[in-house]
């Protein structure tokens, strides 16, 4: 006769749900049931919001709780190896690995309002401007006859923008003082006007945090905040970790109470100032594969934990079991069923994807600053001839 094992599974994480007895779907699913072929047992899943954390009374909850109540005998559902958990229960080997990333929405363009600022960075700007300045005042000393200061500053600029120069003093050594200005005056507005348009037509996406440390900074400073999963001893692992960054991270998690459940979307926990730490393969078994993700993953992790089967302490046959489970995970068995359930989900969001043709042509909205600029100037001019026509008494700008 088969004995009937009761499974505690934690089925928010979408790897492991129940069926009927004896049966399961999900990449953990199918691992119970070939170990239940393969070891002549039958069971019956017993459902948990949670894997399990240690209560101040020293009590557990979630799967962890159902197994030390002695209401299950197994534990099952990516359940991570911690120093805690491996005091209180013993584990089978190791059949999956959680590398801990995070994710953000997936960036948006920036906007085409400021486009003029993108072909160059902050600190070629700053460089172009203190150009500038040096050739105002160097050729003011040196080029011009009798230009005064701010004469010397409009000739420079005019320079940038093809407008000619006049009053130049001419002589070998000013030949190649001017010769290098009106270089740099040619090639800069050159690269700034073949970068320009490739902004324009195909903008950068939002800068957003590419790795832990960018996101503690962000969350320190209040421009992010970061949920961990409450089923998951995630923020645990932040607090405990020997990185000050992750430390700050976890900390702040922590005074916020920053949690989602696995049972929540993950599409409608993400904004734009909102980054969720998840396992990789948790990205797919909730989005699917590329390129039907609608997130950025980060670049790096902040960890990688193992993860087994649970069992209360003084499980008779974990050696037999482990023996089984080595053979299914180096056959690459569970990964093939984590591929196939990805598999499933990318189909769905592959239906659900809704064809949009790309907009590649420049519209009214992505040239309202250069109109904007545009009238700003004429009015500048206007501004100017009526203070020519009113006031009596010229006065020269150009000139001392």
């Amino acid at each position: 006769m088969l004995c009937l094992i009761i499974v505690a599974a934690d089925n928010q994480g979408k790897f492991l749900a129940k069926r009927a007895i004896n049966f399961a779907d999900g990449a953990d699913g199918k691992l119970l049931e070939c170990l239940a072929e393969k070891l002549n047992f039958q069971f019956e899943i017993l459902s948990s919001t949670t894997g399990g954390s240690l209560h101040i009374n020293g009590s557990w909850d979630g799967v962890l709780g159902l197994i030390e109540r002695g209401e299950a005998d197994m534990g099952l559902g990516l359940l991570v190896f911690s120093e805690q958990r491996l005091e209180a229960f013993d584990f089978s080997s190791s059949y999956g690995a959680l590398e801990k990333v995070f994710v953000v929405k997936e960036p948006g363009q920036m906007p085409k309002i400021t486009a003029f600022t993108y072909p160059f960075s902050l600190n070629v700007w700053i460089l172009y401007a203190l150009m500038i300045l040096t050739a105002t005042v160097l050729f003011q000393r040196i080029m011009f006859r009798n230009a005064t200061l701010l004469g010397s500053f409009l000739s420079v600029l005019g320079s940038i923008v093809t407008q000619g120069m006049e009053n130049v003093k001419d002589s070998p050594r000013r030949r190649v003082l001017f010769g290098l200005w009106l270089t740099i005056a040619a090639v800069m507005p050159f690269l700034y006007n073949t970068s320009f348009l490739s902004f324009l037509t195909m903008p950068e996406k939002v800068p957003v945090p590419k790795n832990f440390k960018e996101l503690s900074e962000l969350v320190s400073t209040g421009k992010y905040k970061c949920l961990v999963p409450k089923e998951s001893i995630d923020g645990d692992l932040l607090l405990e970790s020997g990185v000050n960054y992750l430390r700050k991270l976890g900390k702040a998690i922590k005074k916020n109470n920053w949690k989602y459940s696995y049972a929540e979307k993950l599409e409608n926990l993400l904004d734009d100032t909102t980054a969720v730490i998840i396992p990789t393969d948790g990205i797919t078994a909730r989005l699917g594969s590329p390129p039907y993700i609608s997130v950025k993953m980060s670049d790096d992790s902040f960890g990688i934990w193992h993860s087994g089967i649970l069992f209360k302490k003084g499980f008779c046959c974990l050696e037999r079991l482990n023996f089984m489970l080595s053979g299914i995970t180096n056959g690459g068995f569970h990964k093939k069923w984590m591929g196939d359930f990805a598999f499933h989900e990318t189909i769905h969001k592959r239906l659900e994807l809704k064809h949009e043709e790309p907009q590649l042509q420049l519209t009214l909205q992505d040239l309202k600053l250069a109109f904007l600029s545009l009238g700003f100037g004429y009015t500048l001019a206007f501004l100017v001839f009526l203070g020519e026509v009113k006031i009596p008494k010229p006065f020269e700008i150009f000139y001392s």
